[in-house]
Parts: structure tokens; sequence; C-alpha cells
């Protein structure tokens, strides 16, 4: 190996450190997952209904064009009213979205 190829290999290298690095850091900063718990478990108003507010479903997706954390809480109401599903942006920190739920009425079971 001539001293060229290990001075590409040496500069290879310390770039995938640096890329690593950054990378870590950019996910400890922007994807902490308790606080983004706690934001969409306030977002809901504490709502009783939900079944385990601290394991909700989540992933990281894009929605509307933007890297977001979906959070889904599932509920006693999930057969007739669906989980709540909230959209959280890492960036603002904030709830932009949420998933539409089913409006439980009494006289949806009708038969016409």
């Amino acid at each position: 190996m001539t001293s060229r190829h290990k001075r590409i290999l040496l500069i290879a290298t310390l770039l995938v450190v640096l890329f690593f690095i950054a990378y870590s850091a950019f996910f400890r900063s922007y994807l902490d997952s308790d606080a983004y718990l706690l934001m969409a478990y306030e977002y809901t108003g504490h709502d009783p209904t939900i079944v385990d507010w601290q394991y909700p479903d989540f992933e990281i997706i894009n929605h509307q064009g933007r890297l977001t954390i979906h959070i889904i809480f599932h509920t006693t109401e999930d057969m007739t009213r669906g989980p709540i599903g909230l959209y959280i942006d890492p960036f603002r920190k904030e709830v932009f979205d949420e998933d539409p739920r089913g409006a439980a009425t009494a006289g949806s079971n009708s038969t016409s």
C-alpha cells in the first residue's frame, strides 16, 4: 500500500468518524423521546381514556413534507373512535397535526 493510499484511507476514516459524531449529536438534541412523549401527553390534556401513556406506538416519518415524530396513544375508545395520533415537528418542538378520530354517536349502528 502506497503512502497516497494510506493518506486517502486515513482521510476517509476520519470523515466517517466525524459523520457519526455529527449524526449522534443531531439525534441526541432533536430526537429526545422522553421530551416528545411528555409534550404529546400534555397536548392531550392528560386524557383519562389513554390506556398507558408511557408506552405509546411511535415512528419517525415524513408527513406533509416534513420529518415528524408520529406518536399513537391507544385508548379505551379505540374500537369506537380510534387511537389518538399526534405529529410532532422535532425542530420546532410542537404538535402540528393530529390523526382524525371517528365520532362516537349512539345512532351509528342503524341498519337501513
